[in-house]
C-alpha cells in the first residue's frame, strides 16, 4: 500500500504542480488585483505537510491583501524544484518563499531571485548559504529529534538497541532531527544506536530497510523514522514482522497515513510540526519586508514541535495539529 500511495502522489503531482498556481490566481487574484504577488514553492506540491503550510500562507495573504502563487514539483528533489523556480522567476513575484530540497543545489537558483531584486525567505528546509536569505522559518528539528529519543528511551526503560531510518544526507531538517536524536541518546548509558539507514524519501525502501534491521537486530527496542515516508514504511514493517508493541516506532509529522498508524498503536509517538504557522509567518515576514519593516523580521525563527502519543491522538487539543491533504482556495 505504501508503494501505491507514492505512485498516486507522483501521478497527481504533475497536474497539480502546473495547475495550482493558476487556480489560486483565479480564486483570489481579481479581488486583490492591486496587491503584490508572493510565490510559495514547497518541497513537494502534493504533500500534506506543504499543503497545510499553504493553508496558513493563503489565509495570511488574504488578510494582508496579497496574491499568493503556489507552485512546485511532484517529488522532493532539485530536479523537479529548480524548473518550478525558473518558471516563477519569469513572473517576477514581489517575494519568494521556498522550501529548498537540497542545502547546496538550490543556492544558485535562489541567488537568481536575489539578483532580480526579489527577497527570499526559506520555510521548513533551508540552504547552507543562509546569509543570502532574509529569514529562515523552520521547526526546532534538533528539539524534535531529542523528543523522539526521550520517547523511545521511556518505552525501553533506558536499555537496549535502537536505530534510525532517515531520508538522505544534505537535507537541513532531517539532518538536524538525526543530530538531536543522537545527542539525546548519549544520555542513556544503557542504550546504543546500532544503525542509521537512508530510504531516499521512499516508504517502500523504508519498509525494506526496517525489515532488514529487524532481522539483523532481533532484540531492537525502537526505530526513529525522521519523516512521513520513513514513518509509514517503518510502521508497516514492524506490523509485518509481528512486532507491534515490541518495537517502539517514533515518527515525524502528522500526515493522514501516519495518524492512522498512530491511532492503531503501530506508531507510538509522532513529533508534529506546525506547517500552517510556518506559512503564515513566511507571508507576514515577506509583507513586512515589502512595506519597509525589515527590521521587524528575524533572521531565523524556529517553532517548537508538538509531541503526540497514541493515547492523545483523538484529543482535539492535539488533533488540530494534524495535516490536511486538501489545498485552501
Amino acid at each position: 500500500m505504501a508503494t501505491t500511495r507514492r505512485q498516486r502522489i507522483s501521478r497527481r503531482g504533475a497536474t497539480l504542480a502546473l495547475g495550482i498556481a493558476g487556480g489560486l490566481a483565479l480564486a483570489g487574484g481579481a479581488a486583490r488585483a492591486g496587491g503584490k504577488t508572493i510565490a510559495l514553492v514547497p518541497g513537494i506540491a502534493t504533500d500534506p505537510f506543504y499543503i497545510t503550510m499553504q493553508h496558513g500562507a493563503a489565509a495570511e495573504a488574504k488578510k494582508l491583501g496579497l496574491h499568493l502563487i503556489w507552485q512546485g514539483g511532484s517529488s522532493f528533489s532539485p530536479e523537479t524544484q529548480i524548473p518550478a523556480l525558473q518558471a516563477l522567476l519569469a513572473k517576477h513575484p514581489a517575494a519568494l518563499l521556498v522550501a529548498p530540497t537540497n542545502e547546496k543545489a538550490l543556492i544558485n537558483p535562489i541567488r537568481q531571485f536575489i539578483a532580480a531584486g526579489i527577497p527570499v525567505i526559506s520555510v521548513d528546509t533551508t540552504i547552507s548559504d543562509t546569509a543570502i536569505l532574509k529569514s529562515r522559518i523552520t521547526s526546532n528539528n534538533v528539539q524534535g529529534g531529542a523528543s523522539a529519543a526521550r520517547a523511545i528511551a521511556g518505552f525501553a526503560h533506558g536499555k537496549g538497541d535502537v536505530a534510525v531510518i532517515n531520508v538522505k544526507p544534505g537535507i537541513s531538517t532531517t539532518d538536524a532531527r538525526q543530530k538531536g536524536f543522537l545527542a539525546q541518546m548519549k544520555h542513556y548509558k544503557g542504550m546504543k544506536v546500532v544503525a542509521i539507514e537512508y530510504d531516499d524519501d521512499s516508504p517502500t525502501k523504508a519498509f525494506t530497510e526496517a525489515q532488514l534491521l529487524l532481522l539483523k537486530y532481533p532484540h531492537l527496542k525502537g526505530i526513529f523514522a525522521t519523516n512521513v515516508f520513513s514513518g509509514e514504511g517503518v510502521g508497516k514493517a514492524v506490523v509485518a514482522a509481528g512486532k507491534k508493541g515490541k518495537v517502539d516506532v517514533v515518527g515525524y509529522d502528522a500526515e493522514p497515513g501516519e495518524v492512522k498508524l498512530l491511532k492503531q498503536g503501530v506508531i507510538s509517538t509522532l513529533i508534529v510540526q506546525r506547517p500552517a504557522e510556518e506559512g503564515r509567518l513566511g507571508v507576514k515576514y515577506a509583507y513586512d519586508i515589502l512595506t519597509g519593516k525589515s527590521a521587524q523580521v528575524p533572521a531565523s525563527k524556529r517553532l517548537a514541535n508538538i509531541t503526540v502519543t497514541t493515547a492523545e491522538a483523538s484529543n482535539p487539543t492535539y488533533a488540530k495539529y494534524f495535516y490536511s491533504a486538501h489545498l485552501s482556495h
